[in-house]
């Protein structure tokens, strides 16, 4: 008799992991996977230090990731940065998200975005929140702050479209970089396309500063030295990173509220706190990235298992934010935890998110206006059950919701 194969994270691409992970948590502290062809950094201790110890643990250059030279403005971003550079733009991000700009984003963009938004489809008494919502409100509000035309509909679906083309290339070729190979070369062409879709507005600034993201890439001494090419290539890093892993959260963080009894009841009268400890516990809970790869710089003993030089291990940071000997309760919803914020989801470290405000600020904002204004909000479930999907990130996919029509 043939025994069972034990799961490995490659099985669960595309499906739930979470039992995985429970699997995976109760093993070694890091174990290595034949088929998946990693060591499986699970627990919340292990998944941290392989983030936090970029010695030991380094990223991987771009060159490293992609099968061609060619294709390494596809994946590229100022976080390959290194040494004193990466600190420098580190910071400069850090500033441009303080507290007094994310105040001023908050008045003057995210509420504004998320309420016209909703208005498109209060009226309706259903919506299909992802293309009607989650993601109109994401690309929205990153547009804006970029300086970029978030009413301009048909160029913000373009803009969108080549988005897609660069994401769908990278989603795959963490786990799957043999499959990957057929969606490379129009992620490639969709990075120029996205160049010169942003290119007016760009050189708008260029010659006349304002107070826009876009403008301080270009007049910011922290960036001093950069080439156009690179300039470009972070204004496409800054609207991929907050757009697109934001959207997967707000619907991912609405799924988790509306799969809670009594949630909505909690948060629909508007408690500012509240919400954000709600979604506090929807980053932890139903994270949009649920790993992040590192290689392994030098032979090394890390949580008892002896690693080799070249090998890849995986911090696994959705396993680690429901590790029991972490939280208590790991797989529960609980708005009064202690340090709600102390979780992996926007990594820790100098390779910390440096957008986290931002998306933050997008998330509670979305929360409260959808419990506000949606009067019986339920998920539609006659239009399919929402399920865990994806690789790297993981979003629930379909969300539909039927609630009371404005009138």
């Amino acid at each position: 008799m043939t025994a069972r194969k034990s799961v490995e994270f490659v099985d669960v691409d595309g499906k739930c992991p979470f039992q995985y992970y429970e699997q995976a948590r109760a093993r070694e502290s890091v174990e290595f996977e034949d088929r998946t062809g990693f060591w499986i950094a699970a627990g919340y201790s292990a998944a941290s230090n392989v983030l936090t110890d970029e010695e030991t643990f380094p990223r991987f250059l771009p060159e490293e990731i992609v099968t061609d030279p060619k294709y390494v403005r596809t994946v590229a971003t100022p976080s390959f940065l290194l040494g004193e550079e990466r600190v420098k733009h580190h910071k400069w991000w850090l500033q441009l998200f303080n507290a007094k700009e994310l105040a001023r984003y908050r008045r003057d963009i995210v509420s504004g975005v998320v309420s016209a938004t909703i208005d498109e489809f209060a009226g309706n008494g259903t919506v299909n929140l992802i293309s009607e919502f989650t993601e109109p409100v994401a690309d929205r509000v990153i547009a804006a702050v970029l300086g970029l035309p978030w009413h301009d509909a048909e160029w913000m679906a373009e803009l969108r479209h080549n988005f897609d083309l660069t994401e769908r290339y990278k989603e795959s070729i963490y786990l799957k970089p043999a499959e990957s190979k057929q969606f490379a070369e129009a992620a490639l062409a969709g990075t120029y396309r996205i160049d010169e879709l942003i290119r007016p507005y760009m050189e708008r600034r260029k010659q006349t500063p304002d107070d826009t993201v876009m403008s301080r890439i270009f007049h910011d001494d922290a960036l001093e030295g950069w080439s156009e090419d690179e300039r470009y290539g972070l204004a496409r890093t800054f609207f991929t990173g907050g757009s697109g892993t934001t959207s997967v959260q707000i619907g991912n963080a609405v799924c988790l509220m509306l799969q809670t009894e009594g949630m909505v009841e909690q948060l629909v009268d508007g408690d500012s706190e509240l919400t954000a400890r709600f979604v506090e516990e929807a980053l932890r809970l139903v994270p949009t990235n649920h790993f992040r790869s590192r290689k392994i710089a030098a032979d090394t003993v890390f949580e008892g298992a002896n690693l080799e030089k070249g090998q890849v291990i995986a911090a696994v940071i959705a396993s680690g934010n429901r590790d029991e000997s972490r939280y208590m309760n790991a797989h529960e919803l609980d708005l009064t935890r202690p340090n709600p914020r102390q979780h992996l989801t926007f990594s820790v470290g100098i390779g910390a998110c440096v957008g986290s405000g931002l998306a933050r600020v997008i998330l509670q904002e979305s929360i409260a206006a959808l419990t506000s204004r949606l009067t019986g909000m339920r998920l539609d479930t006659a239009m399919g059950v929402p399920e865990l999907r994806g690789s790297m990130f993981r979003p629930y996919t379909p969300i539909h919701l039927t609630f009371e029509a404005a009138k």
